[in-house]
């Protein structure tokens, strides 16, 4: 297939104890290419599998899906084999990143699609993550005592040097970079809660946005396919790095799923400095509306 032409250069780098933006040089686009862009915890790797198996008009996927649909600006992986891997495949391919939109090119041809979720639930989502995480030390903010936790994702400040210490601030800055920039001219943006609301709903968006005519029966293969225990039942072809010791449990990768789950776990005294922490971030209120709750379908 031809490969995409760039249009607009990246505008900073991003990068972390996994995120390295000269990694971006491992993937060379194509034209129909599809990148996934989300803030961690916010149905990556969900959607990933949901189009990769639109681009293979199947319900299945030949490899595991850190092989099909790398997260291609991360240090997971020999970069060569990264690059190989993505250089074999034939047609259009799928990869993934948590970067916002100014911290990659943008090329031609290739669709984006974003995805979010309420912030308190990537929050909560993020400390089941990162206890299942053996890579991640034993003083990581996110395993402090649930008030300190909260305490720093709520005020910690963006570094682009240490971007994988998730906050509040850097979802709102992949929010405001790549869904209400005007930055991609070929993107889809989807909101986590109304995904689970209406699975076959998104399944079909996704097929509409990256141009693929899909069956009934492919719809309802894929959302069979793609349900929360189906993939948690076959972790090691989902969660990246499986069986290299990266997590504790493999299958722990994918802990509840869901939306509105923050509810069990924040407490509500917190709430109001969340909700002004979020305004100073974000100060449109119906922006601010739409990244909590979706479009309700």
């Amino acid at each position: 297939m031809q490969r995409a032409r760039q249009i607009r250069p990246a505008l900073a780098a991003y990068r972390g104890d996994v995120t390295c933006p000269e990694r971006w040089a491992t993937w060379t686009p194509r034209r129909g290419d599809v990148l996934v862009c989300t803030p961690p915890k916010s149905g990556t790797t969900w959607t990933q599998t949901m189009v990769a198996m639109l681009l293979a008009g199947r319900a299945e996927i030949p490899q595991r899906i850190g092989v099909v649909s790398p997260w291609v600006d991360s240090v997971l992986g020999e970069a060569e084999t990264v690059r190989a891997d993505l250089a074999a495949q034939p047609g259009r391919r799928v990869v993934k990143t948590h970067t916002p939109a100014d911290g990659f090119p943008v090329w031609e041809g290739v669709s984006v699609i974003a995805v979010y979720r309420h912030p308190l639930d990537v929050f909560v989502s993020l400390l089941s993550h990162v206890a299942n995480r053996a890579t991640a030390g034993a003083f990581h903010r996110l395993r402090r005592p649930l008030d300190e936790a909260l305490a720093g994702f709520l005020e910690d400040p963006v570094d682009r040097e240490a971007y994988d210490e998730d906050s509040l601030a850097t979802i709102a800055r992949h929010y405001r970079e790549t869904a209400l920039s005007d930055r991609l001219p070929d993107r889809l943006v989807l909101h986590y809660a109304d995904m689970v609301a209406d699975h076959r709903g998104a399944v079909a968006r996704l097929a509409e946005a990256i141009g693929v005519e899909a069956s009934p029966a492919l719809l309802d293969e894929i959302v069979a396919a793609t349900a929360f225990e189906a993939m948690r039942a076959e972790a090691h072809r989902y969660v990246p790095a499986p069986g290299t010791g990266f997590w504790h449990d493999d299958a722990g990768f994918f802990a509840r799923g869901g939306a509105g789950r923050w509810r069990e776990t924040v407490p509500e005294r917190v709430l109001p400095r969340y909700a002004e922490r979020l305004a100073e971030l974000i100060p449109d209120p119906a922006a601010r509306r739409w990244l909590e709750e979706g479009g309700h379908g």
